[in-house]
């Protein structure tokens, strides 16, 4: 008999409510066992349940006293740390508005949102965010307390700007705790929860109302097949600013798992070593990495090794195949399965820390190919898709992985395809809106009342959402072939030697690229090809570089069609960065942006040979 979803939710909201009501209930039952953790002062330190909740309380009452509103927006620009959640909650548990700033946003960025959304009350962690958040603060502005995380920043004389151990004291007394206790007896499903500003790819950034209501269908429809419980741990390795990352870390702790916190995603791997997360979510570029890594290791290693390691993976799959058509192994292929596991595969789930439950990964496509590398290894590792204004949409579980999928549309989430091959969708989770842009909103919408994502995309037969690329982003060729440049720069990032990759081409009688190599590898190939101490800028410009890149690209996009062959590239010098336009804080490409930047270089591309393209 089919699960009455519709039923279910409602039964789960009336019983949740609001976020800060949800955590709250469960603080009697856990306690004294450990919530959050983090090392973002230097060394591990753990809330249990029970500090969780008292900072929570003090952090309010905090906030009503600097004349913190019901539906007033507070800003939290900060790194991943357990204080991050900590000043959520607080600000929830007011009936406030978290608003969240990427880390690595500008001064100018910081201010738009300020700005924008009427911030009062802005959380920071460090001495470069708070800086930024300073000028803002001394000019023209509704910004007018600034909460210190670290207490390694120097503040400012004669500010208002006051360390997080201070601003707890503001209200030590408890006067503000009968209103505060009116504020979480009056929350409900319909207030905001946040303003959440999307990445600006094509234009300003715009702030994304989410209600209590929409989190809760979101938590319920990505959960509901999780067997998540409170001996497990969860690894915050992707922003708190991102949706994706937040709305995990909320369900992670409504099941009474401990969460743990990454403020540096270039210690990733010392992280994975003393963590060693039950669950994690994150973006493909991470198993990109490892998984280039793992395979540089292997052409290296001996063809003994080469085989055994090769014979140990296909075991992994013709048992993974057999459990997941729910038949039984057999005492023959589980004895071979227990020895490559020894000889192996427990070394490729050590990388991750050794104890994967379920990791998930999104943001981007993932190849199959390295998707089922990591699950024959096992580490159970799954797709899914959504968007600030409505997520998540669909995703893989851990019993169900469709490979080159992202998963079936969650509970409450209905998709379909339009004409154009445009992936609409609707579902209690969607936005209320973009705030103080009404226009913005309604266009986001079909005149039937669908989302518009924006996404190109198809369906499989069994129900699996395929996401192809951005609409605004596809190429169209001078030979009016439509080329997906996302496909194509996915293949290209596979290589443990690339870091950064732009398809360009529109209009054009040809695809070419913008590559940004590794540097550290970079660095070690020119030692390997005997060219000596050379600048970045020499070394991209070297014929052995070029011809070395030349095969490495050739052979990871030789399954590409004939049009998506890349006929011409391109190394840089430097990265691509946000502080340059040409990310957003996500990572993702401005690609307007970009080729404005380097016009001139992508014109190179498609006139006489110079000495950079290849």
């Amino acid at each position: 008999m089919p699960v009455n979803h519709d039923s279910k939710f409602e039964a789960y909201l009336h019983s949740e409510q609001h976020i800060a009501r949800m955590i709250r209930r469960r603080i009697p039952t856990f306690g004294t066992k450990v919530a959050l953790r983090d090392r973002a002062d230097g060394t591990w330190i753990s809330y249990t349940w029970n500090e969780m909740g008292e900072t929570a309380d003090h952090i309010a009452r905090a906030l009503i006293s600097c004349g913190v509103g019901v539906g007033d927006r507070v800003g939290i620009f900060s790194q991943n740390r357990a204080a991050w959640t900590l000043a959520d909650l607080g600000i929830l548990s007011v009936r406030g508005v978290t608003v969240p700033v990427y880390a690595t946003n500008s001064a100018e960025e910081t201010a738009y949102i300020i700005d924008d959304a009427g911030i009062g009350v802005l959380f920071v962690n460090d001495q470069t965010q708070y800086d930024k958040a300073l000028t803002i603060l001394e000019g023209e502005t509704t910004l007018h307390t600034l909460v210190v995380f670290s207490p390694a920043v120097t503040l400012k004389a004669g500010t208002s700007s006051v360390y997080l151990t201070d601003f707890l004291a503001k209200d030590k007394e408890g006067r503000f705790q009968n209103e505060l206790d009116k504020r979480l007896i009056e929350a409900g499903p319909t207030d905001l929860y946040t303003l959440i500003y999307t990445s600006g790819t094509t234009g300003a950034p715009k702030g994304a109302m989410l209600t209590h209501k929409n989190l809760l269908a979101s938590l319920y429809g990505t959960g509901y097949p999780m067997p998540v419980g409170e001996e497990d741990v969860s690894f915050a390795f992707l922003p708190l600013t991102h949706v994706f990352e937040r709305s995990w870390s909320w369900f992670m702790l409504s099941r009474g798992a401990e969460n743990h916190y990454c403020h540096d995603t270039k210690q990733v791997k010392e992280f994975f070593a003393e963590v060693r997360p039950h669950y994690m979510v994150s973006v493909p570029r991470v198993w990109e990495k490892i998984y280039g890594t793992i395979q540089d290791g292997l052409q290296k290693a001996s063809p003994l090794k080469q085989k055994l390691f090769r014979w140990a993976l296909q075991t992994g799959a013709t048992y993974n195949e057999k459990l997941k058509m729910h038949q039984n192994p057999g005492g023959f292929l589980s004895l071979k399965h227990a020895v490559a596991d020894k000889l192996v595969l427990s070394k490729i789930r050590e990388v991750v820390g050794g104890r994967a439950k379920f990791f998930h990964s999104g943001g981007a496509p993932l190849n199959p190919e390295i998707n089922a590398f990591f699950v024959n290894a096992g580490i159970r590792l799954g797709v899914g898709y959504g968007l600030t204004e409505l997520f998540p949409i669909c995703v893989c579980t851990p019993e169900d992985i469709g490979f080159g999928t992202s998963g079936k549309p969650i509970p409450l989430v209905e998709v379909r395809i339009a004409e154009d091959g445009e992936i609409q969708a609707q579902s209690p989770a969607l936005m209320t809106g973009y705030w103080n842009r009404p226009e913005a909103s309604a266009e986001t919408l079909t005149e039937d009342g669908w989302f518009k994502t924006g996404d190109i995309g198809k369906i499989s037969e069994e129900g699996y959402v395929c996401v192809t690329d951005r609409i605004k982003e596809i190429l169209i060729t001078a030979g009016g072939k439509n080329i997906s440049p996302q496909t194509i720069e996915t293949a290209i990032k596979e290589d443990i030697y690339v870091e950064q990759a732009v398809a360009v081409g529109d209009e054009k009688p040809y695809i070419s690229a913008l590559v940004v190599p590794s540097f550290p590898m970079l660095d070690t190939l020119a030692e390997t090809l005997g060219l000596g101490q050379s600048t970045h800028e020499a070394l991209v410009c070297h014929p052995k570089v070029i011809a070395f890149y030349r095969d490495r690209i050739t052979q990871h996009t030789q399954h590409l069609g004939r049009v998506e062959q890349i006929k011409r590239f391109t190394l840089l010098p430097a990265q691509l960065t946000q502080k340059a336009g040409e990310l957003t804080p996500t990572s993702k490409l401005k690609r307007r942006n970009i080729l404005i930047r380097h016009a001139e270089t992508i014109e190179a591309m498609y006139a006489e040979p110079r000495k950079k393209a290849s």
